[in-house]
């Protein structure tokens, strides 16, 4: 045991340097923004409100009421960070770095109880340590790093009460578990951290389908061993999961509108695909150990439900987000449920390893066993990332989002009394405290694009100003007022603003 803590403590060193390392050497991007305004704001005035870097003061212009209180349970600890150090993006980052390392340590005990092997909870957590996903939000001002491991212990907590034999010495916990098949033991830690998990992130409704998804399966599995339908455990739960959600759609459907706004059926968002495979070298061999780890649990009968549970929080929600998830499809909407394919991957790669292991007699075992897991851990990540010219790490014109940092530095150094600034203000934290005024075009929630007649109004009121605009800002700039900027508008060319960005002058 002591050699396991050994190579799980070296894992959490290389998962910590991994996150770590140039924490602040990207700039932010799309919602980072909004965490860090709310953060900001809530640190100097105590209330989830937007703050104005720009000038210093709560954002009143622009608020985003509902917005800024979102995850409040991770920000809010973003919100104390500021209190000791200053508003960097690498402090403000470094919340989600910690909870990345404890998603680390978190997923070798979860990987270790399902599989009942400390090597299988080794490789998840060396799979979940160098995890390119991981590392991307882990190193992002965003909840996501505090769902990952949240909804992986309300998962785990969930299939321990419900399956787990209580083994203490209470005679109602011992009846209960006796009479019914769940164990009480854990349903108060299950509803604090499925709490927790929601008021983080409303995916954790997800949990609904996967739990009612398994006891479909078990029910069906039990029918077709019996070869008759009997009243179990599983069947009866399936029956009450099926007739308390036909009384909720009848009798409370507005409770949950905001869930079911959410679904459209039959979306072709499969990308999700290829999201869910970039960790590894390629999809194909991610796939073959996926398959050989739900076959290596599903061959030892006293791990096939912990193989089902495992399989079905995974696949449940991927299904969902490719074919029922009204919204683009994107890596932060999976990323909460990408812990258990780590988990049946790295039963994959023991149960290769085991499996040459015990057929290649004419080699030693030992030797063949350690050979198969080194070559899988060579060749399955996605080592090729890390080398990449843009990555977590290192960001040049190239990189998908633009330098902020860089594009409003060139502003700041740039700019003369009396400029006005046209862009999306709430990026003001790359111009704090210039006091300039800002015109802004809002995004999704405008009603209507940013027309001519608006652009026109503002260059005839103010002799000079700037246009700042990224890639993703054209969808809310009308085509009339693009191609009054590119005629009207002396475009900037300077390697400080180059990439996905569009600057613009007027007035010099």
């Amino acid at each position: 045991m002591k050699k396991t803590f050994l190579i799980l403590f070296a894992i959490i060193i290389l998962g910590a340097f991994l996150r770590f390392y140039k924490l602040g050497e990207l700039s932010f991007v799309a919602d980072e923004f909004l965490d860090m305004n709310s953060s900001y704001a809530y640190a100097q005035t105590g209330t989830w409100q937007s703050w104005d870097f720009n000038r210093g003061v709560v954002n009143v212009e622009n608020e985003f009421a509902p917005r800024d209180e979102r995850a409040w349970p991770y920000k809010i600890q973003v919100a104390k960070l500021f209190g000791f150090f200053a508003p960097t993006e690498e402090v403000a980052r470094s919340i989600s770095a910690v909870w990345g390392i404890l998603s680390i340590i978190l997923i070798f005990f979860v990987a270790k109880y399902f599989t009942r092997k400390n090597s299988i909870g080794l490789l998840s957590a060396f799979l979940f340590a160098i995890s390119v996903s991981g590392i991307i939000f882990d190193r992002r001002l965003r909840m996501y790093a505090m769902f990952f491991p949240f909804f992986l212990l309300f998962s785990w907590l969930t299939y321990k009460f419900f399956e787990e034999s209580y083994g203490g010495k209470l005679r109602v916990f011992k009846y209960v578990n006796e009479k019914i098949g769940v164990n009480l033991k854990y349903i108060l830690p299950m509803l604090l951290s499925g709490s927790m998990s929601l008021k983080i992130h409303d995916l954790t409704v997800s949990m609904v389908a996967i739990f009612t998804t398994y006891v479909f399966i078990m029910t069906t599995k039990t029918f077709l061993e019996k070869k008759t339908f009997i009243w179990n455990k599983y069947s009866v739960t399936l029956s009450v999961v099926l007739v308390a959600a036909a009384g909720i759609f009848t009798f409370a459907s507005e409770k949950i509108g905001m869930y079911a706004a959410g679904i459209k059926f039959f979306n072709d968002n499969f990308s999700y695909f290829s999201i869910v495979t970039s960790d590894y070298s390629h999809p194909l061999l991610a796939l073959l150990f996926f398959v050989a780890g739900i076959y290596y649990l599903a061959v030892h009968k006293k791990l096939s439900k912990e193989g089902i549970w495992l399989a079905v929080s995974f696949l449940v929600p991927l299904l969902m987000a490719v074919f029922l998830w009204r919204r683009n499809a994107g890596a932060q909407y999976i990323f909460f449920a990408q812990s258990f394919a780590i988990i049946l991957i790295a039963s994959g790669v023991y149960g290769a390893a085991k499996f040459f292991k015990n057929n290649l007699e004419t080699f030693s075992a030992k030797k063949v066993y350690f050979v198969t897991i080194a070559l899988s851990l060579m060749l399955l990540p996605n080592y090729a990332y890390f080398f990449q010219e843009n990555n977590a790490y290192s960001q040049t014109s190239a990189a998908e989002n633009p330098n902020y940092r860089s594009i409003f530095t060139y502003f700041k150094k740039k700019k003369i009394d009396g400029d006005v600034l046209i862009t999306r203000n709430f990026r003001n934290y790359y111009w704090s405290g210039q006091n300039v005024k800002v015109i802004d075009f809002g995004g999704e929630l405008a009603e209507e694009k940013f027309s001519l007649a608006q652009l026109t109004n503002v260059v005839n009121e103010n002799k000079t100003g700037w246009v700042i605009l990224s890639d993703n800002d054209d969808r809310y700039i009308s085509n009339e007022a693009s191609v009054y900027m590119q005629e009207n508008m002396t475009k900037i060319n300077d390697i400080a603003v180059r990439g996905n960005v569009l600057v613009y002058r007027w007035g010099m």
